[in-house]
């Protein structure tokens, strides 16, 4: 059994920043370090150097956009005993593993409300599927503002949140083929933003302007409203419930990005584990709780379909995964439920704002 890392954090980004860095100082360092380690031995093996200069491409967009997050980044670095460079270079892991050629995260998520629950209210919840060394920990931050946040990271970035005014995210990896994007601002530095935000509408709004086609995200609130969307680096699409059910895995649903989604060539198991979720969830319409989502998100459904990955050994040449954590979170509770490992046979450890 793996025990839940709880990091309490408050003040300015500065100081959240130290704060984590002293919490995690060598898993932070372990995780910059296994980063590079991964670019150097993938299809393109990047020496050191161009990573770094690759990343810091990325400082100007990330300073225009939200400069408090250079100030966390700036913390983060100095209490956990790392090089600037370093840490920043880690914040940008999604965007460099796509630039070269090193993808690796796979997901599954839900986000259901109204006629689909047990009382009306919305859930969201998925597997992180992540390479086997990556860690785990949440965070508990307290803002200057008063306004409180839950974020769950892997491997030092913060992806998975949830505030103190009900709103929260699900995340899952979907790609188009990788080109140019001047405004290209990191994942994790755009995330937390966006789930920083009092409302569902406010947060939409950030990511409407920074999503670049690797992200798609279920949003749910405290008032039982729920939507997905789907973006590109030029383009974006809101996926609405049916039914009160919204589920994706790793390739694009909408009609406007299916002929770009180059998802299913990295990642063929998606359609299935969308199909699976997908079965899971209609079985138990109108009866779902956190406790049946969270039995269901350890659904080993089939081989090429399975919704808990782990015990599988890697493809030829693909890098190894496992779900490395399982999410489940109800806005209106102010509460969000985490599995470090698969669902099926790790406990869930309630977390409360």
């Amino acid at each position: 059994m793996t025990t839940l890392r709880v990091i309490e954090c408050g003040g300015t980004p500065r100081q959240i920043g130290q704060q984590w860095g002293e919490a995690s100082r060598e898993s932070l360092r372990a995780s910059a370090e296994y980063l590079f380690q991964a670019l150097a031995m993938g299809p393109l093996k990047a020496p050191r150097e161009d990573v770094v200069r690759t990343a810091l491409k990325l400082e100007a967009n990330v300073r225009a956009f939200d400069p408090g997050a250079l100030e966390l980044i700036q913390g983060q670095a100095e209490g956990a005993g790392l090089p600037y460079l370093d840490a920043f270079v880690l914040q940008c892991m999604l965007e460099l593993a796509i630039n070269y050629a090193q993808v690796g995260a796979m997901c599954t998520s839900l986000a259901v409300t109204g006629e689909a629950t047990a009382d009306g209210q919305a859930i969201i919840g998925q597997t992180i599927d992540w390479n086997p060394d990556a860690t785990v920990e949440l965070l508990r931050i307290r803002h200057t503002d008063g306004r409180e946040q839950l974020s769950l990271c892997l491997s030092g970035s913060p992806y998975y949140h949830l505030n103190s005014d009900g709103v929260g995210n699900c995340a899952n990896l979907t790609l188009v083929a990788p080109k140019p994007c001047p405004s290209l601002v990191p994942l994790s530095v755009y995330v937390p933003k966006a789930m920083r935000q009092p409302s569902l509408s406010a947060a939409l709004e950030v990511l409407v302007t920074a999503a670049r086609g690797i992200g798609y995200y279920h949003l749910a609130d405290a008032h039982g409203r729920v939507v997905g969307i789907e973006s590109t680096y030029d383009d974006h699409v809101l996926l609405q419930p049916e039914r009160g059910v919204l589920v994706h895995a790793n390739h694009y649903q909408s009609e406007r990005f299916r002929e770009q989604d180059i998802t299913r060539q990295f990642v063929p198991c998606t359609l299935k584990r969308k199909d699976r979720i997908a079965e899971r969830v209609a079985a138990e319409h109108g009866r779902l709780t956190p406790e049946s989502v969270m039995r269901l998100l350890g659904d080993h459904g089939t081989p090429d379909g399975r919704i808990c990955m782990h015990d599988t050994p890697a493809a030829p040449g693909t890098m190894p995964m496992e779900t490395k954590a399982t999410v489940v979170m109800a806005p209106a509770r102010r509460t969000m439920w985490v599995a470090v490992g698969p669902a099926c046979r790790e406990p869930f450890t309630e977390v409360r704002l």
